[in-house]
Formats: structure tokens, sequence, C-alpha cells
């Protein structure tokens, strides 16, 4: 088995390109079948993809954090959205500035392979969310007390590894908005 880590928020033929997994990572599960896991290296090498080669629990542990977890942060900030208007008798989401925007494409993922693999990984993903409420708590900690150094430490780190990010080649620093049609 693999997985090719490519691909957005839309599914189905109409939606991929030639240019879809050049140099994209593809996780190829590791497998006694060497023969096989070979096969499997050679074909996504063919097509243009990084290999790296990983056993499942590893790959569910990991990818419970890039991928899972924030998939379930934007379904959740939307349904919070659609609370808060309702709550609120305001209309919020045509104020959809950046980061409600950004969210909402995640968001527009296909449900059924979601669940899936909510359902399917759960208990890294529970763990996941664990992590998660409580760092959000200590956020709120942060907040409510006014502590600038701290939380103003958190902003900066994150900064840091949104520059990772782009030093391992894995987005371009080039914002698009949204608006990019190419």
């Amino acid at each position: 088995m693999s997985h090719p880590i490519s691909g957005s928020e839309v599914s189905g033929p109409k939606y991929g390109s030639k240019t879809l997994f050049i140099n994209k990572w593809c996780i190829v599960f590791s497998d006694k079948n060497k023969i096989k896991q070979k096969k499997l290296v050679n074909f996504w090498k063919k097509i243009g993809s990084k290999i790296i080669i990983m056993d499942e629990k590893a790959h569910d542990k990991i990818f419970s954090i890039t991928s899972h977890l924030p998939h379930l942060i934007a379904y959740n900030l939307i349904k919070t959205a659609q609370d808060f208007q309702k709550i609120q008798k305001k209309d919020v989401i045509k104020f959809s500035a950046g980061g409600l925007r950004d969210f909402s494409r995640i968001a527009a993922s296909n449900e059924i392979m979601w669940r899936d693999i909510f359902f399917n990984n759960k208990k890294n993903v529970v763990n996941a969310i664990n992590l998660f409420i409580k760092n959000l708590k200590s956020f709120q900690k942060n907040i409510e007390n006014l502590d600038d150094k701290t939380l103003r430490k958190k902003l900066v780190n994150s900064k840091k590894v949104r520059r990772q990010i782009l030093n391992l080649k894995q987005d371009i620093a080039k914002p698009d908005f949204g608006r990019d049609l190419n």
C-alpha cells in the first residue's frame, strides 16, 4: 500500500493533473514482500514522487496531526461560525476573510472519505484532539491573563514552523489568497 501526499479539497479524475505527484511525498508502507514494495517505489518514482518507506502505525500517528486534525479543526470552525451566526442572528459568513475562507477550503473536502479516515484512525485522532484541546486551553489562559511574553513566544514559534515547511518545499511562499486561477 501507499499514500501519495498530494491533491486538494476536490476529488475525482476531472481534478487530476499530470503534475499532481511531481516532487510530492508518497508514503510506501513497509511490506514483507520486498518485490511488491520495490514495484510500488518504482511506480511512484516514475511519476515524479519523493518516496519514504514507513510502517502503517507511524503513518497513522503522523497523519493524525498533519492531516486529520487540521481537517477536523476546519470542519469544527465552519460549524462554530454557523452556530455563532445562528445565535447572534448576524450574517458572519459573508465577512469570511482569509482565515475562515482558507479553513472553508479544507472543510469542502469529501465528507465520506473524511468520516472513514476519522473512524479508521480513531485512536490517533482522539489523541490528537486531546493534545489540541490541551494547547488551546493554554492559549486561552495566556489570553485571559494577558500573558504577552508567553503568547508572543508561541506565535513566533508558529512562524518558525511555517518557514520550516517552506524550506522543506512543502509549500510556496507566494500568497495567492485563493485568487490564482492558473
